[in-house]
């Protein structure tokens, strides 16, 4: 049975990711959305946790298809670089940004330690404040990826009125993979795009993703399988 795994973004929940894992449950898919460190409990659990520690989170489970949203596309990105999955969908995933981190570490400087986020326009489970340490450790996390080594299916997904991550950022990232890349423009959903208004799309076409690749996977097993057994 074909595994998947969602990861949610910086800040949120496995909640976040709750209506992709109903669709692909629905259509037969082995689906988990774990919450990852430092989430799901009091923000100051975030501060001195590094992008390996998420990463290592992500490493625990084995998957088929990675479904990330956001910090999770990026670590979706990183597992498909390490030949840890057969597919991934990438939801509002981040572009490599020097100029983020120097941002980010000029705040530092200057005594900052949190940065407040505004409330969720869609019901997001998540936190309202970030420590800068954390946002730094994505972002230089985020710039280790070498998505060119990418030669995986992927699932794009963007957000035409993001208004966390740039939509320009899918373009750097389709233009960098090694690979021919599906996309999927949403016209109407913000940064959160599998709680928005859309969501019935992403739930769709990543159904539909996934299935393409079982169908695959099932014959690329019975092709492996010796001339006795068959």
């Amino acid at each position: 049975m074909t595994r998947v795994l969602c990861l949610h973004g910086l800040g949120g929940t496995g909640a976040t990711m709750w209506p992709i894992v109903a669709a692909c449950i629905d259509a037969g898919f082995t689906t988990l959305a774990p919450t990852l460190p430092g989430h799901g409990t009091d923000p100051a659990e975030l501060a001195g946790l590094t992008w390996t520690d998420w990463l290592d989170a992500a490493r625990e489970w084995e998957a088929d298809v990675v479904v990330g949203q956001s910090m999770g596309a990026c670590l979706a990105l990183q597992l498909a670089a390490e030949q840890r999955c057969r597919a991934v969908v990438c939801i509002n995933p981040l572009a490599a940004d020097p100029d983020a981190i120097d941002g980010l570490m000029w705040r530092k400087s200057r005594g900052q330690a949190w940065i407040e986020v505004a409330p969720s326009g869609v019901d997001e489970i998540a936190y309202e404040r970030l420590p800068i340490d954390a946002l730094i450790a994505m972002t230089e996390g985020v710039a280790t990826i070498d998505v060119a080594s990418i030669d995986l299916p992927v699932l794009l997904v963007t957000s035409v009125n993001d208004e966390v991550v740039d939509p320009a950022s899918s373009d750097v990232i389709a233009a960098a993979l090694n690979c021919n890349v599906r996309r999927l423009f949403l016209q109407h959903s913000g940064h959160v795009a599998t709680l928005d208004k859309e969501r019935h799309l992403v739930q769709r076409a990543t159904v539909d993703f996934v299935t393409a690749l079982s169908a695959k996977i099932l014959s690329d097993s019975r092709d492996s399988r010796p001339m006795r057994d068959r």
